[in-house]
């Protein structure tokens, strides 16, 4: 009984470590977010249709944070290092939307390697194509896959009490969790293999770039975007290839080798790898767009100062020195101008 009680209190103080752990995550990747989704709002950010997939990335990271900081929030707050007894009905509800909105995150993620390997390997049907219906759509199937994701979880939960237990692993239907177990790490190695491939292209386009090394001037601008927008997505191809398909990958192997769920031993550690990953996500595009976000409103305000001030320079231009009272025909042409 004894070892029993100092396992149970070495488990609660694991899970503590990790939920604190999750709400710091959960709070950068939530404000980091929200100032991406703030930008867009109020277009601080150029060429904002060809970064839709951005938007709605951070779209998704946001929902994932929210609903973390809801759902870890509720864990920390009733943590006991003695005897932990949660309520099923908030875990399961709270819980819900998490592997939901990691759908979202994921399609949006082959989404933008998709985008990528259009624009390298097809240039011509990439410059046919309309970014925001390819947005749009992306956006469409993530949320499919939310609600579908959401319903099952939802409609399949015992709702049983579990005690000593602070995990979805430990609270949702088996079934459920081999289906979220493989379906994540089915899209994980989509997004390996997309990000192979975005990898490979960029390394080709730069190889002919250092052999042609001239550009045209009015091909500068053009290959700007095009670099932005790869250094984008190759940054948040990498975060979700170390944040997303790694622990996925290692949730499942560990489990088929052990028959044990890393979910009972640490706690919801995998919450925490993609509140880690979407918090990178913000990151790299605000370090990416850090140069031009806001551009716009310096441009405008610019083009402003500009009108304002010319007019006084045509006006000073007039030379009145040579007029004098015995000329008033010259005094007459200045003032019809």
């Amino acid at each position: 009984m004894l070892i029993d009680t100092l396992n149970s209190s070495q488990m609660a103080v694991i899970y503590l470590v990790t939920e604190l752990c999750c709400l710091t995550a959960a709070t950068l990747s939530f404000v980091f977010n929200a100032y991406i989704i703030y930008c867009f709002w109020r277009k601080k950010i150029p060429a904002a249709d060809n970064l839709r997939l951005a938007l709605y990335l951070a779209i998704g990271d946001f929902g994932y944070a929210a609903a973390a900081l809801i759902h870890i929030g509720y864990l920390a707050f009733n943590w006991s290092n003695v005897y932990l007894d949660y309520n099923p009905y908030i875990i399961i509800i709270t819980n819900c939307f998490l592997p939901a909105h990691l759908k979202i995150i994921v399609v949006v993620s082959c989404s933008m390697a998709l985008d990528r390997c259009l624009a390298i390997f097809f240039p011509v049907v990439y410059r046919q194509l309309s970014k925001s219906y390819f947005a749009n759509c992306a956006m469409a199937c993530g949320y499919c896959w939310f609600t579908f994701d959401f319903l099952f979880q939802l409609l399949t939960a015992p709702f049983k009490r579990m005690p000593n237990c602070a995990t979805m692993a430990c609270f949702v239907n088996r079934t459920f969790l081999l289906y979220v177990s493989y379906s994540n790490t089915i899209a994980g190695l989509l997004i390996v293999i997309m990000s192979i491939f975005v990898f490979a292209g960029i390394q080709k386009i730069s190889i002919r770039k250092s052999q042609i090394g001239t550009q045209t001037t009015t091909g500068v601008k053009t290959t700007s975007v095009f670099r932005q927008a790869n250094r984008i997505t190759v940054g948040i191809l990498f975060c979700s290839l170390f944040f997303v398909t790694i622990p996925s990958l290692l949730v499942t192997g560990y489990e088929e080798v052990t028959g044990i769920s890393l979910f009972a031993e640490l706690g919801p550690f995998y919450i925490c790898a993609i509140l880690v990953n979407g918090f990178a996500d913000g990151l790299v595009f605000v370090i990416v767009n850090r140069k031009s976000m806001g551009s716009r409103n310096r441009t405008l305000s610019s083009t402003g100062a500009k009108n304002t001030v010319a007019p006084l320079r045509r006006t000073s231009n007039l030379d009145f020195s040579h007029v004098t009272p015995h000329n008033p025909s010259i005094v007459q042409q200045h003032d019809q101008y």
